[in-house]
């Protein structure tokens, strides 16, 4: 038995849309657009440069059930770049890119190999008679709920055991409950390795035995901010080591900046740029988001705001770019020093605080057959953004 290295990626979604935000130049979109596949592809150059023995990816290569047939071929492609360095693809479909959907069919070439609709396991040997069996299954659908991790059993004798599994770790409330099963029953399989996806979140949720979460690798949201990637995992025998190897071209990032009392536009204007100077300076792309701790000072009205943003998104030269897309005054401390409120209105805060009638009140938008195609359910974080935008938008109002 000898050492195993492999890549194990997962939520691709290369054909995904970005969503929140609005008139971009036209090069800033196409850089958008192609990052979640030029981040694959620092992933098939990776595994080349590593020389290792195979790729994992666990689950939704795609956005959509309906995969785009250029995106298909562009993905072949990659395939075949590792074809020509004997590196082979283990594959598993996730909820996002089901097997039931319709699209048309591109033949991948030999070293790439699927997991069908039924938990079933395929055998790695390496020339020196190294054996690996990993173990997996793609959705039938979209909604697979069952727990799936009890068809997971070692079968025969090999040197090393590993999992592919496209689900719900216990406790994890932020994603969908898919194949949901609980760390206890991952070690319960006695398994080498566990390579999950679902969870857009990079996450080691267990060293002994090693299991991970890779996250996705391009954030393609506000939520899915910070550096995205990938793992390079090398066994031999009982020692793992695992390293994580950034992808993202584009991040997402948020700053809350602290301005001061007798602050005007200049000052934050020149702090704001400052900010966009150290990012650029790193050298990658980002999506800000500006969120301003304005203490007692009430001069920033949403308008100027409005104003110095488009005033920042103009003076954007890039490469790499560095879009302002955003900035918006933090409600709780505006609240704090605002004394214009009246009871009235900070009764009306604190109902927003303790709001739970969230499913309640947006339940009619989610019979609507024509929107509940294009809606899944609001995640906890999505709901409290909510409010805050509301909370921003009564502070406008009642500050007027």
């Amino acid at each position: 038995m000898s050492k195993v290295t492999f890549i194990h990626a997962a939520d691709l979604h290369l054909d995904s849309p970005f969503s929140g935000l609005k008139d971009l130049p036209a090069s800033i979109i196409s850089e958008i657009r192609d990052s979640p596949f030029k981040s694959f592809q620092k992933i098939v150059d990776q595994a080349i440069s590593h020389h290792v023995d195979f790729i994992l990816i666990s689950g939704d290569l795609y956005d959509g059930e309906n995969r785009n047939l250029r995106t298909q071929v562009r993905f072949r492609s990659e395939m075949e770049r590792l074809l020509q360095h004997e590196i082979p693809a283990f594959i598993i479909h996730g909820n996002h890119d089901h097997l039931s959907g319709s699209w048309i069919t591109v033949d991948l070439p030999e070293n790439v190999h699927v997991f069908s609709a039924e938990m079933e396991m395929k055998m790695y040997e390496k020339k020196d008679g190294t054996t690996v069996h990993l173990y997996g299954f793609s959705y039938p659908r979209r909604h697979v709920t069952e727990r799936m991790i009890g068809a997971y059993r070692k079968s025969g004798a090999a040197d090393y055991h590993i999992g592919l599994l496209h689900g719900n770790l216990e406790g994890n409330s932020e994603h969908s409950d898919y194949a949901p099963f609980s760390l206890k029953e991952l070690v319960a399989k006695d398994f080498d390795y566990w390579a999950l996806g679902h969870i857009h979140k990079r996450q080691v949720a267990s060293e002994h035995p090693l299991v991970i979460y890779p996250g996705n690798i391009q954030g393609r949201n506000r939520k899915e901010s910070g550096v995205k990637g990938c793992v390079l995992v090398e066994m031999d025998g009982v020692a793992k080591h695992h390293t994580f190897i950034e992808t993202s071209g584009v991040i997402w990032g948020s700053e809350t900046l602290q301005v001061t009392e007798d602050a005007g536009f200049d000052a934050l204007y020149q702090q704001i740029k400052e900010v966009i100077r150290q990012k650029r300076f790193s050298g990658r792309s980002y999506l800000l988001d500006i969120k301003l701790d304005v203490g007692a000072c009430l001069d920033f009205r949403h308008d100027m705001l409005d104003d110095l943003t488009r005033i920042l998104q103009e003076e954007e030269q890039g490469p790499p770019f560095v879009w302002l897309y955003k900035i918006t005054l933090n409600p709780h401390s505006l609240r704090k020093e605002s004394k214009r409120l009246t009871p009235f209105i900070n009764e009306i805060f604190n109902l927003a605080a303790d709001f739970a009638e969230m499913e309640t009140v947006l339940a009619p938008l989610y019979k609507q057959a024509g929107a509940r195609r294009f809606l899944e359910d609001l995640e906890k974080e999505e709901k409290q953004e909510l409010l805050k935008e509301a909370e921003r938008w009564l502070l406008q109002v009642f500050e007027s």
